[in-house]
């Protein structure tokens, strides 16, 4: 998920309060939330929206120092839209990045073009990786339901339910 300062914050059970209160905060206002006065009404707003929205999505990197970064308009809760890439099918990830097929492998681009590096993902990889992110997704539930509990503590099962349900983390992946 984006973060200030143009960096990127990784939702997962590492994930620390005051960061699970700014993408929240996030969430909130990428939604269409305006001027809750507390925690308590941002949460009770954040809840009864139909689609959450934050800028965001998986953050690809290789180990040798290629990086593929969300486009600037992607969308945390279209995370899964990396399923279609099992298929070979055409994925919007916004501008940049962007993939092509290459054999067996999903070739990730990070700019709009094909200038600097790129990541080569071995399909047979990608069940596994859309899994653990997955799994650090439903982790993050646990550490936004310990900051529910302090700041909104009547709605955290709420807020968790709505945040589980918004970004289908929970939801079963069709592999």
């Amino acid at each position: 998920m984006s973060a200030p300062e143009g960096n990127w914050l990784r939702l997962d059970d590492s994930t620390g309060q005051d960061d699970v209160g700014s993408a929240l905060c996030a969430m909130y206002f990428h939604s269409g939330g305006t001027d809750a006065a507390t925690a308590d009404e941002a949460v009770r707003e954040l809840i009864g929206f139909d689609t959450l929205y934050a800028p965001g999505g998986l953050l690809l990197h290789d180990g040798e120092g290629a990086q593929a970064e969300p486009g600037p308009r992607s969308n945390l809760f279209a995370w899964r839209t990396w399923l279609a890439t099992l298929y070979r099918a055409d994925v919007e990830l916004g501008p940049g990045p962007w993939v092509e097929y290459v054999g067996d492998v999903v070739r990730v681009w990070p700019g709009e073009g094909h200038d600097g590096p790129h990541l080569d993902v071995p399909r047979q990889a990608l069940p596994g990786m859309l899994r653990q992110a997955q799994r650090d997704l439903t982790a993050f539930l646990g550490t936004l339901r310990t900051w529910a509990r302090t700041y909104s503590p009547q709605q955290a099962e709420l807020l968790v339910a709505a945040v589980d349900a918004g970004l289908e983390i929970t939801e079963p992946l069709p592999l």
